[in-house]
């Protein structure tokens, strides 16, 4: 890989846990300045980056510093849409973590934005990387499980503490959660429905399950961030000849048929090694160095990324009415 000039944004856990190890298994990546508001974080930055990265104290001193070829992301809910403005504004290849901003009217003028820029843009969405979901996915496709029929993704965490921003949280995490079904079916669903949770003051909830309509395909993320568990994740395929359960952090599934009720339990290797404890964080790195590199399209980028988030959308309105709810197609966003 040709050498590529990487700023960050936020030096914090997430970056120094999976952004960092990530962009270092990639020879010629070189980080070059990083922005961190508190001192003991620009302190850290020099003393775990070295003397030869840029320290700035805020995004807006990054971007107008010396020259980068691209920037990743990782700052706090609360200063998402100031950034990701700024970032749009100056041209930069852009790796950014949901949401886009912290209310539903200003997310969809962000996605106005985000659709027409001119840049690489690459939501972090790492389920929709990971190995085992992509062997996940084409196993459906070969028919291991028949047609099938439903497909269902469960979080349990202990995030209850961590707070977040006001937004549903089958919305706060639909774009990880709703990426990985449709990461597995092959296509985005056209309508929705969230039984509403409890937990926080305001439109958060600590549990959440939210059905989608895939055209006759059911699908279900279901959501408890107050969990005795710290961290489970599982998605569910069941079809007319059989049923596969994936373990997305063992990286296993479970594949069954009606001729083979035992079943076999299939390891998935990561095509990288694991950063941050996330599978499928550092391919989701290693395509968009790849889309800076070579110009070439990545997944996630501003139209995938806005078909995501205009599903949020639809996700809090189903939520104030307590009814199903069309999903807006990306072409309405012209509108």
């Amino acid at each position: 890989m040709s050498s590529i000039r990487v700023g960050l944004i936020g030096y914090g856990g997430w970056t120094r846990l999976a952004f960092v190890p990530a962009l270092r298994q990639h020879e010629g990546v070189r980080i070059v300045s990083a922005a961190a508001f508190s001192k003991a974080s620009q302190d850290r930055i020099r003393e775990e980056l070295g003397p030869d990265v840029q320290v700035y104290g805020g995004f807006e001193a990054l971007l107008d510093g010396p020259e980068v070829d691209a920037v990743m992301m990782a700052i706090p809910d609360a200063i998402h849409e100031a950034a990701m403005d700024a970032v749009l504004g100056a041209g930069v290849a852009a790796y950014y973590e949901p949401p886009l901003a912290g209310r539903p009217d200003d997310i969809r003028k962000m996605l106005k934005r985000l659709v027409a820029a001119d840049q690489i843009t690459h939501g972090d969405l790492e389920i929709g990387f990971a190995t085992v979901v992509l062997r996940t996915a084409e196993l459906v496709r070969q028919g291991a499980v028949g047609a099938p029929q439903t497909i269902h993704l469960k979080l349990r965490s202990n995030w209850a503490g961590f707070g977040g921003p006001d937004l549903c949280l089958a919305h706060h995490l639909g774009p990880w959660y709703v990426d990985g079904l449709n990461s597995i079916i092959g296509r985005s669903p056209g309508r929705v429905l969230v039984m509403d949770g409890h937990g926080q003051t305001g439109r958060r909830q600590f549990h959440s399950l939210a059905q989608f309509d895939y055209g006759g395909l059911w699908g279900t993320i279901h959501l408890n961030i107050d969990s005795v568990d710290e961290l489970v994740t599982t998605i569910e395929v069941t079809g007319d000849e059989g049923d596969l359960t994936v373990d997305y952090f063992r990286n296993t599934i479970n594949l069954r048929s009606k001729s083979d009720s035992e079943g076999d339990v299939i390891h998935v290797e990561p095509a990288l090694p694991v950063v941050g404890g996330w599978p499928g964080e550092a391919e989701s790195v290693a395509e968009f160095l790849g889309a800076v590199e070579n110009g070439t399209p990545n997944r996630t980028d501003g139209r995938m990324a806005a078909q995501l988030y205009l599903t949020g959308l639809a996700i809090e309105r189903s939520k104030d009415t307590g009814g199903w709810v069309e999903i807006e197609g990306v072409a309405g966003l012209g509108s």
